[in-house]
């Protein structure tokens, strides 16, 4: 379970790249849908809050990184909690994550067919019942393609998605322009601390690709280079994005897809529809990358063969989406609480265990000590106001 050694065959480097990059978000979804929201109060200085959020989640790429020195596994998050605090420590850390995304899989296909698409395509409305079921059963059977060629195909989705932050931050740029208030906080510390938080928790899907590991070639250096180059790449295009964006916060902060809005103001319906069409795909590809990464977990928990654990974890996911036809509003409230605590949760585990892994002799390194406790402070607000919203709902 622990691996050092390249491997021989599967997933190239460039191939785990591109999955990194769609991991994050995927990178237009960030823009688009969810920045100008969790900035918040934050908005008009989102240049600041954005690179603030950046660099607040170092701490949990790093921890990430330092288990990824030594292991490459199918168990991802889970096998670095097992080599920091034993098997029945991985176990429940496994269990809750798991529970958090077989949530989050159904839910999301919801969101995709009722929030982002059907306000762009009225046309769809009669619709989305179909769409409802015809989705996630696509998904899944994309999923049972070879991994390097679902990979692949997301890899080249994701560069398509960079070219659209590229083109929403040129017209935002183009028609607000960019200033130095960008980089000056308009708020008091408080609003402006829970919009950097909210921010980098946006990054947290960036620990998919981890459990794929015992099928990348290169083993451990290629998980690392992966991840630290994904994140580089993302940061720059969604910090250039940003920074524009302040001067259009009051306009667009507030609209229920920001980056649709974007491009129909400034650019028209053509646009518009791209932009939909595009973080449609950006979310579907995460839920593509969250069903490989349940099926790989299971298989390393249970010892079973990838492809029917595979079957296994999409029967369920394709019969929650059609029990959400009951009342598709209630679905998703209902589940995306639970599902966001189940996941901070889980990520908490791993950050605070770090230090075991990293410890020689009784002490370890401070900066590893320093990482666990920035991650841990930063998924335990995630938790909170997940629980917050839950209780207030």
């Amino acid at each position: 379970m622990v691996s050092t050694a390249p491997t021989a065959g599967g997933v190239r480097s460039s191939v785990f790249l591109g999955a990194v990059v769609a991991s994050i978000g995927g990178p237009l979804a960030l823009i688009a849908l969810y920045l100008p929201g969790a900035a918040g109060d934050a908005g008009r200085a989102s240049g600041l809050t954005t690179l603030l959020a950046i660099g607040v989640f170092g701490a949990p790429l790093a921890v990430w990184l330092g288990f990824s020195e030594q292991i490459a596994s199918a168990g991802g998050l889970a096998a670095f909690v097992e080599a920091a605090a034993g098997r029945t420590v991985a176990r429940i850390q496994a269990a809750i994550w798991i529970v958090s995304y077989f949530l989050y899989l159904p839910y999301t296909v919801t969101y995709i067919v009722y929030d982002l698409l059907a306000p762009v395509f009225p046309g769809l409305v009669p619709y989305r019942g179909s769409l409802e079921l015809v989705l996630p059963v696509a998904i899944a059977v994309f999923a049972f393609l070879p991994l390097a060629t679902s990979l692949g195909v997301l890899g080249v989705v994701a560069v398509a998605q960079l070219v659209l932050v590229a083109v929403l931050g040129g017209l935002l740029f183009a028609h607000g322009g960019a200033s130095s208030s960008s980089f000056t906080a308009h708020v008091g510390g408080a609003p402006l601390g829970r919009g950097v938080g909210a921010i980098a928790l946006l990054f947290v899907c960036a620990s998919l690709p981890l459990f794929f590991g015992a099928e990348v070639r290169g083993g451990t250096r290629t998980i690392r280079r992966g991840l630290a180059w994904g994140y580089g790449i993302v940061a720059v295009f969604l910090l250039l994005a940003a920074v524009p964006l302040a001067t259009g916060a009051g306009r667009f902060g507030g609209t229920e897809l920001p980056g649709v809005s974007i491009a129909q103001a400034y650019a028209g319906r053509p646009l518009a529809v791209a932009v939909a069409l595009g973080a449609a795909a950006s979310v579907a590809g995460l839920i593509v990358l969250e069903l490989l990464a349940l099926g790989r977990l299971v298989h390393w928990l249970a010892g079973t063969a990838i492809r029917p654990t595979l079957a296994a974890v999409s029967i369920p996911f394709v019969v929650a989406d059609a029990i959400s036809l009951v009342d598709p509003e209630r679905f998703y409230n209902d589940l995306s609480q639970p599902s966001l605590v189940a996941l901070f949760a889980s990520q908490i585990l791993v950050f605070a265990v770090y230090p075991l892994f990293r410890r020689r002799g009784w002490r370890p390194p401070a900066a590893a000590v320093g990482a666990a406790a920035v991650a841990s402070v930063l998924a335990g607000y995630g938790l909170y106001t997940a629980i917050v919203s839950s209780v207030g709902s």
